[in-house]
């Protein structure tokens, strides 16, 4: 259906801030600006904002940040348990007694803190001085560990280093002592009740710990449990902070992890591949993921109640995209231990790729139908996407199709999450309209039409962006043709034929790149990354490429304001562009590296040098000097349009006010034209020419930017090759770098300078050589290049810089 209201058009840049243990272990907080800007587009102040994928500090939190109700749910419910217990934590003087209780509590007639310092405790392998070991190295099946990492208060700066040792046999000895299935063992089975599925599973679980650690685990939850009475949101917090052991304190914790999402297959856990793997101590973790809360708890101030609403309520549904599952099978685990769900009996979870995709549909589509059943009518969806990918965002889209919902708008970023890497830096914001369920007798429609749509949306992608698409954008651009053209529906049906439409989707995408060329659309290796490709079009029309709109808009922005902040400054830039013109981020970043300066504050102000008026006069002396230069070596000189009015530098007021009068009369009437071969308009907008020596031209574009489209393509492509011409662009120094991360992030644009013969000079180097009266054409080749000869040690000395 049909929505009144105003789209978010524009990305919004992304920051997320970093969550304390446990917490991270359920997923990235969500992204504050994402939400204030949904949120304040799409509901009303006091709004109701539902997040149907709820765990602590996602969209539900961030969104009552802006003057919104967050309404939370959860299908799991160890995530909504979290989040409440987070929501209604006491202060941080009820928890700190409470952490002292369970460290006192004596169930064995020895203080836990005691016990578990005995069960960890060892000696110094220098000073022989005891110590508590902070975690064993295990190496795969080995029935002892093979060293141990510890802090000596006596040889080892007070404590402050971490020191790693073989272990002794005292250590094995220790080890050798502790029953593997022990009371400890038994314990941890029985949670999971007297169902024998459940304590089958419950078996394969407990084997996921050493002797050691399962005793360390149980010994703390039953001190927590008997221990901190008559406190129970105190309890409450002390439980979750439990789940960082139990995820951290496993056989799964590799030397350079963090512990790794369990699977859990045919109802057994499994156990991961890693060759060796760190027994940390229990207590210690758990002593500081407590304390590691609470500093975030009283950072961030006073919790709020949870708010009620009735089906039908929601202005808003906004949720992020469980894509990376950071717990997986631990989920089941948690909620068994420490919310004593004895019947719980998980999916299985499958292996590889393809089940993780395939969970992330089935999530989304059953928390989005539940949006929509909880949503007004007009209310819309917005479904944030982190590491976005082609399939994760199919996915995505799929869900919220078979939900109900319309696809509207696909705003991805490539580099979106700052520290990510790679893939996993794209981040997207998927915007649905609400619409009515899909029904099993609705039109279907062939593969053919499915994949012409892909291709078209492409190839609008390519004429928006006009630089080569990737692989995960031309997916978006797909699945938002596919809206388009109402065939998203289809696709989505096709799990009611026992085809998962994932699948099919991939299929259909595959094969319509695969026959790209029916729509003019070539693969091209990217220069950066081999192994990666993208797409162009062959024949495309005239569009400036988005990183030359890019850089323009940043100094637009820059040059209309006295100082900006760094948040500012982005936002604005992005407003400039929509959709499909989203600019990567690093694009905007080497635009301001190029063009501001950064203040003490950390605002940044366009530099004095780049102003238009500064910039102009700049460019006017170059091409002046250029004119001298090409009489002076017996060419024949032509000044192009676009310069030809502007006013003649100080050094040549006296021959004239403008630029076209440096020319001679003979020059002004005869133009290259009649020396070169090529179109006279292509040749007019030169900046500037020496022709008529010996047959040679020298084509000469002075830039100050690094807007290479207009000079290397719409100019240099009109003019033909010839051996006799050779083509220059004159770039301002402080673009160098810029102009090189366009050149590598462009494989089209750097074939033509290749092919065409462009050669690159900073005005520097160039006015060096032009101000050399006894310089000849030989001279020339010693300023060329963006890191030319010229400047080196050696030719400084010769050239008396």
């Amino acid at each position: 259906m049909s929505n009144p209201r105003e789209r978010v058009l524009s990305f919004t840049p992304i920051e997320t801030l970093p969550l304390p243990r446990p917490l991270q272990r359920f997923g990235s907080a969500f992204p504050k600006a994402l939400a204030a800007t949904f949120a304040t587009a799409y509901a009303p102040e006091r709004g109701l904002v539902l997040d149907p994928l709820a765990f602590p500090w996602s969209a539900a939190d961030a969104a009552e940040h802006v003057g919104r109700r967050g309404i939370a749910r959860s299908r799991e419910p160890l995530g909504a348990w979290a989040r409440d217990v987070v929501r209604m934590a006491p202060a941080a003087d009820e928890l700190l007694i409470a952490l002292e209780r369970v460290a006192d509590s004596a169930l064995i007639g020895t203080p836990h803190r005691v016990a578990m310092r005995e069960l960890y405790g060892s000696r110094c392998a220098t000073c022989r001085a005891p110590v508590v070991v902070e975690a064993f190295l295990w190496e795969r099946d080995s029935p002892v560990p093979s060293k141990k990492a510890f802090r000596c208060g006596v040889c080892a700066r007070d404590g402050r280093a971490l020191l790693i040792e073989p272990v002794d046999t005292e250590d094995e000895e220790r080890t050798r002592r502790i029953e593997p299935r022990g009371m400890a063992y038994w314990q941890l089975v029985e949670r999971f009740g007297p169902d024998p599925v459940a304590a089958a599973l419950g078996e394969s679980v407990a084997m996921l710990y050493t002797p050691r650690n399962v005793t360390a685990l149980m010994a703390t939850l039953r001190a927590i449990e008997t221990a901190v009475v008559g406190m129970p949101e105190a309890q409450a917090v002390l439980k979750l902070c439990l789940l960082e052991c139990i995820v951290s304190g496993s056989r799964l914790n590799a030397v350079a992890g963090h512990g790794t999402p369990l699977r859990i297959e045919k109802g057994r856990a499994r156990r991961g591949h890693a060759a060796q793997t760190r027994e940390t101590n229990i207590w210690l973790e758990y002593e500081r993921t407590v304390k590691e809360l609470i500093g975030w708890l009283v950072q961030r101030g006073a919790t709020k109640s949870v708010a009620r609403h009735d089906a039908g309520e929601a202005d808003l549904v906004l949720c992020q995209a469980p894509v990376d599952d950071p717990l997986g099978g631990w989920s089941t685990v948690g909620s068994v231990l420490l919310l004593g769900a004895k019947t719980t009996r998980p999916l299985e979870a499958g292996e590889g790729r393809l089940a993780s995709r395939e969970r992330l549909l089935r999530q989304m589509r059953a928390a989005l139908i539940e949006g929509h059943k909880a949503s007004k009518p007009g209310a819309a969806a917005v479904v944030y996407v982190p590491h976005a990918d082609a399939t994760t965002l199919a996915a995505t889209v799929l869900a919220a199709t078979g939900a109900g919902y319309r696809l509207r708008t696909i705003l991805y970023q490539r580099d979106a999450l700052a520290g990510a890497y790679g893939n996993g830096a794209a981040a997207a914001t998927c915007d649905f309209d609400r619409e009515m369920p899909l029904l099993r007798d609705q039109s279907t429609t062939d593969g053919a039409a499915i994949e012409e749509a892909m291709r078209e949306g492409v190839r609008d992608a390519y004429h928006e962006r006009g630089e080569p698409v990737r692989e995960d954008f031309a997916a978006a651009a797909a699945l938002q043709s596919l809206s388009a053209e109402g065939l998203l529906v289809p696709l989505a049906l096709a799990r009611a034929g026992g085809v998962s439409e994932l699948e099919l989707f991939v299929d259909h995408f595959r094969s319509a790149l695969a026959d790209g060329r029916r729509s003019d659309i070539e693969r091209i290796k990217i220069a950066d990354e081999p192994e990666e490709y993208a797409y162009v079009v062959k024949g495309a029309h005239d569009v400036t490429p988005l990183d030359d709109r890019v850089e323009w808009s940043v100094w637009g922005v820059l040059s209309a304001t006295r100082e900006v902040d760094t948040r500012s400054l982005l936002r604005r830039t992005y407003a400039l562009f929509r959709g499909a013109e989203t600019p990567d981020r690093e694009l905007i970043e080497q635009a301001i590296a190029s063009y501001a300066v950064q203040s003490e504050e950390g605002r940044w102000r366009l530099g004095d040098v780049d102003s238009l008026v500064a910039r102009q006069a700049s460019q006017s002396q170059l091409v002046a000097e250029l004119v001298d230069a090409g009489h002076r070596l017996g060419f024949k000189v032509h000044v192009g349009r676009d310069v030809q009015r502007r006013a003649t530098p100080a050094s040549h007021a006296e021959r004239g006010r403008t630029l076209v009068e440096l020319m001679t009369d003979a020059e002004r009437l005869a133009g290259p034209a009649h020396s070169l071969r090529g179109p006279a308009d292509a040749l007019e907008f030169v900046d500037c020419v020496w022709y008529d020596r010996g047959r040679m031209a020298f084509l000469w574009q002075a830039e100050w930017t690094a807007r290479l489209y207009r000079s290397i393509v719409s100019i240099g492509e009109a003019i033909p090759d010839d051996d006799r011409v050779f083509r220059f662009l004159a770039i301002a120094d402080e673009r160098a770098a810029l102009l090189q991360q366009k050149l590598e992030r462009s494989a089209p644009l750097s074939d033509i300078v290749r092919r065409r013969g462009w050669r690159f000079v900073k005005w520097r180097p160039l006015r060096g050589f032009l101000a050399n009266g006894g310089a000849a054409l030989d001279g020339l080749e010693a300023v060329l290049g963006l890191e030319p000869a010229v400047e080196q040690r050696g030719h400084q000395l010769v050239f008396k810089w």
